[in-house]
Parts: C-alpha cells; structure tokens; sequence
C-alpha cells in the first residue's frame, strides 16, 4: 500500500513539477509539435496557480499522513510537490505587475494625466475587477447583474456558427453604452463565444458597457475569406440593433486574442474594403478602437520564415498555397494591409502579447507594430509586452487576468471620453 501510494504521489508530483517549469521558464523558437505541449502546461501553471499551488498541498499532505514519507520513493514525490509548488507561486509573484506594466504603457501614449481625462460619469464607472475566490474557480464568468442573451443570428439564415451573445448589465448608467465586439481564437478551427476573454467581457458589461461576443465559421469547413466575412457581418449587426440592447451603434471597440487578434487587426485595417463585404457593401464596418491580444499578424513570413505554420494555413485554413491564391493570402494578411498607402486613417489601436506566448513568436508583434509605425505614423498605438504571460492568459480568473482588465477598463472608458467629447464639440 505504501509502496503504491508512493508512485502515485511520484506521478502527481512530476506533472506538478512539470507544469511549474513550464509556466516559470519559456520555451524559445518557432512553432513545433512540442509547442502545444507545452502551451497546455505553461498556461495551466502560470494561470491556474493558486488552484493548482492548494491542491499540491494537500496532495502532499495526503500523502504525507498516509506514510508516503517513509519510503525514498515518496520522499522524491513530496520533493517534488514541494517544488511544484514553490514554482506555483513564484508564477503568481511574477504575475502581480500586469496593471503597472499595462498602465505604463496608456502613460507612455495618452500622457500621465489620461484617467483624469476620463469623464466624472464614465469615471465612476470604473471599478476593481480583483477577486481572489474567483482563482479557485477560474471558469465561472456570470456575475449575477449581467443579462446573457445567448445565440443570436446575425445573418438570414444563419449557420449555426454564425450567432453571437449580447451581455448587458442590469444597472444601466444614463445615455447610451460604448459597445465592446470580442472575436475569439483557437487557430481560426476551434473556439466558441462564451470561452474566451469572459472575465473581461463580464466586467466591461457590468460596468456600464454593452458587449458583443460573436462566433464565425471555422475552418476546415469554412476557408478564408469567410472568418473576416463573417466577423463583418457582426460588426454590421451591431450597428443595426445595439441600440436595441441601450448600446450606441456608434461607437465600438473590437478585441480578439490569437486567431481572434488576426481577425479583430484585419477588420480593423479592412473597414472600407468592399471586397471583403460581399452583399452587404454599403454597411459601415468600421470600428473606433481595436485591442488585438497575441494576434497572428503576419501570415506571409516576412517577419521570419515559419514552414509549419504556412503549411497549417495551406492545408486548413486558406483554400490552398500561397502561390495558387497570391492575392487572398495578402489580402488576410494584417501587417501587408497595415502597409496600405491607400487605406484611410486607421482607428487607435492597443497591442498586447505575453513575453512567454509559444504560439506567436513575440518578435513577431514587435515587427507588426514598427510597420504599422512606419507606414502610419499617425495612428495612435499603443504596445505592450506582458512580463511572463503565456499565449491565452486572459481566459481564465487569475491575478494577471483581473489586473489587466482593471487597467483595460481604464483605456476602453478614455477612448470613449475622448471620442464622445470630440463629437459633442462638432
């Protein structure tokens, strides 16, 4: 029995330890077979840390009382449950900057006065978002004064991934809401409204914003252009029916992490490309601000070469090579629209990738920001690196998430000041 309970005590121990490694040490290069890998351990350890560092303890306890102790196989496994958990928490230490780091960029850009710039009504809207309990259920986003309205269509006869959720808060503040439209990630094949962002989301509704969150067709049924053809057509609903919800069509901000950070940049920089708008030419597409989180924006490795990744998008995601489809390629390309002498002048835009992200290289965002600098120098932007944060690290509740969305609520609720007060003086 002791001797059983030691090898699981040994097993358990080396999974904790090896998800602690990877949410403290970063795992360099391009993208391989071992990147998923290690995604699924480093953002379990970095963002799952206080659950994961309490069950350690207790797993280590456990085991302790029953004896594990005695034997040099379970000395190794509460060893190991001991380092598991000291790198938890190390990964939690690291994590408690994300408001500085993010506020010290806004200050860099908006200057160190842009909260006071805030208006007093939106300015009393902004509120805490840090809520420790909520660590140790990192999944459950409602707050019980948000109203969920769940699958709606936003196209004639919808597919069934073509539905997105209106979240809007109970106490409703006088005038209408600032509209936030998150698309979500998951490699433009995988994902769902509801899954992603959601500590975000339900705070922005809770305080005072209305929120769209919308699905799109996912490959490999669906093939570019469809994802963005889609994530149009949501940003045309909503300016047809937000102001059913109390929300001002006139005003919205898109977001997006991963896939969702590609398609939230391109719609973006795209707002006036009628091509890209298929039967529906003539609706506004634009958007007043976009925050693209650890987006993939170069799709044509001309920030480096990335074989794999180019295959990928052959095979699943585009109808098929580069050199069979040269100008749809380019067009889904965010950082070669970016580079559009042509294009009109593009909205504010806030750029945020994790230090640690093993999906998209981070020097990949930092070459897509200098371009987008140099070819339009007159755009606000905003970029921040996230210290230590992995690909994905707003999902769940965690110290990082809820810090960011304190300092993201600030931004979001300056552009808007700012934006209404420059159409009340027209």
């Amino acid at each position: 029995m002791t001797t059983a309970l030691g090898w699981i005590s040994l097993f358990f121990g080396v999974i904790g330890a090896m998800t602690a490694w990877a949410a403290v040490v970063p795992k360099h290069g391009r993208l391989d077979k071992l990147s998923m890998w290690y995604l699924g351990f480093s953002l379990t350890g970095s963002e799952l840390a206080a659950f994961l560092a309490t069950g350690g303890v207790a797993l280590g306890a456990a085991a302790w009382a029953l004896g594990a102790g005695e034997l040099r196989l379970g000395q190794v496994a509460l060893g190991l449950h001991a380092l598991a958990v000291a790198g938890l928490l190390l990964a939690i230490w690291r994590s408690r900057t994300a408001f500085e780091v993010l506020d010290h960029g806004l200050r860099a850009v908006l200057g160190d006065d842009y909260e006071k710039r805030i208006a007093p009504d939106r300015r009393a809207l902004i509120r805490r978002c840090l809520r420790p309990a909520r660590w140790w259920k990192p999944f459950s986003y409602r707050l019980p004064d948000v109203e969920w309205h769940r699958h709606i269509d936003y196209v004639a006869g919808a597919h069934k991934q073509q539905r997105l959720d209106v979240l809007v808060g109970r106490n409703a503040p006088p005038g209408r809401r600032p509209v936030l439209v998150n698309i979500h990630g998951g490699g433009w094949k995988i994902g769902d409204k509801g899954t992603q962002a959601m500590p975000l989301l339900m705070h922005m509704a809770s305080c005072g914003w209305l929120v769209v969150d919308a699905d799109y067709r996912l490959s490999p049924g669906a093939r570019m252009p469809d994802h963005i053809l889609d994530v149009k057509r949501a940003i045309a609903w909503t300016r047809e029916h937000a102001a059913e919800y109390g929300g001002d069509p006139d005003f919205i901000v898109i977001t997006g992490g991963s896939a969702g950070g590609h398609l939230a940049a391109l719609a973006a920089l795209t707002a006036h490309q009628k091509q890209w708008q298929p039967g529906f030419e003539q609706a506004d597409t634009s958007v007043q601000v976009a925050v693209p989180l650890y987006g993939k924006y170069d799709l044509l490795e001309q920030a480096g070469p990335d074989p794999a990744f180019a295959e990928y998008l052959a095979e699943g995601v585009m109808p098929g090579p580069r050199g069979q489809h040269e100008a749809l390629w380019q067009g889904m390309d965010p950082a070669t629209q970016a580079a559009d002498p042509a294009a009109p002048r593009r909205p504010p835009f806030l750029v945020v990738h994790g230090q640690y992200d093993v999906l998209i290289p981070l020097a990949e965002a930092r070459w897509f920001v200098q371009r987008l600098r140099d070819t339009s120098p007159d755009t606000e932007l905003i970029y921040v690196e996230m210290p230590h944060a992995q690909h994905g690290f707003d999902v769940p509740h965690s110290l990082r998430a809820q810090l960011t969305v304190e300092a993201m609520q600030r931004y979001l609720e300056f552009q808007f000041s700012r934006w209404r007060a420059a159409r009340d003086a027209r």
